[in-house]
């Protein structure tokens, strides 16, 4: 059975996205409260040493180092209740783009140069969601993201697996491994966790909340991992779903097909309804994190 699903959701899965989801309000979840044995293994995965970088992206002996190199463990954010968020203030006219940015180890993916590109044409903030394993391979390209101040970054997990039934430990240490990479190679922490696929349960929220992050769903889809959808498509979608407050998932990893292409028309129409386009952190109204 398990096999048979996993082949169903195949696409969604390299792509980092479900075809839906079912919301549950976190006021039915159960309050979990920490054992010993679940601080002991939170802090043994948060010092666990991060996978090395591809050869690509590391220095080579003849090259000067122009940096002190920060240290391998991010700062540990509060623990927190469970924050289960698809959208944001739906009397404010204000949307995020959002992008995830994800590979599983065994099925490693690229870059989308021309969503940047026109981002930065456009002038507009972004979150981009990234995976630890992505941004192992892909350095270069991590830095550049974080060296936008209009672009915010969150956590994707390390490997993109299906979260829901790993343990404790497991988990931490997608989060973590995660949180560490991106701190070590940009000085900036995550405060928003997307979920692979959008799959979840009880047990994976309050994870996600005890590593002090909020999980960041979303309400429009643009079925940008599907390579029938063109851009076309794409912007049909938002112009139907849009409404204030949303949250639109796209992908720039080489798995959004038309994403690139869809994005300068999508931006237009957003701006000439008299949508502000924001940050997640800034739809929900957080105050940032502090970067290095």
């Amino acid at each position: 059975m398990k096999n048979i699903f996993a082949l169903i959701v195949l696409l969604l899965l390299n792509a980092c996205t479900p075809e839906g989801t079912q919301a549950i309000p976190a006021t039915a979840l159960p309050t979990y409260t920490a054992s010993p044995s679940q601080s002991a293994t939170v802090t043994s995965a948060a010092t666990e040493t991060p996978l090395p970088l591809t050869p690509s992206a590391t220095a080579t002996a003849s090259q000067t180092p122009t940096e002190t190199p920060r240290p391998n463990v991010a700062p540990t954010l509060p623990h927190a209740d469970v924050q289960f968020v698809y959208h944001g203030d739906r009397d404010k006219p204000y949307v995020a783009l959002t992008f995830d940015l994800c590979q599983k180890p065994e099925l490693p993916s690229w870059f989308d140069q021309g969503i940047v590109d026109t981002l930065t044409e456009y002038d507009v903030p972004a979150t981009f969601f990234m995976g630890g394993d992505w941004m192992r391979t892909h350095v270069d390209e991590t830095k550049l993201l974080a060296a936008n101040p209009k672009f915010e970054l969150g956590n994707h997990s390390w490997s993109h697996p299906d979260l829901p039934g790993l343990s404790e430990e497991a988990i931490s240490r997608e989060i973590l491994k995660t949180q560490n990479l991106l701190y070590q190679l940009t000085g900036r922490q995550a405060r928003l966790f997307r979920l692979p696929a959008g799959l979840y349960d009880d047990f994976t929220l309050v994870m996600i909340a005890w590593h002090g992050l909020y999980t960041i769903q979303w309400d429009v889809e643009t079925g940008d991992p599907d390579p029938t959808i063109d851009a076309e498509r794409m912007n049909w979608a938002v112009r139907e779903r849009v409404q204030n407050g949303s949250i639109i998932i796209m992908h720039a990893n080489g798995r959004g097909w038309n994403t690139a292409e869809a994005l300068p028309e999508m931006i237009e129409h957003l701006q000439g309804e008299g949508y502000t386009l924001v940050t997640v952190s800034q739809l929900l109204g957080l105050e940032p994190l502090p970067a290095e």
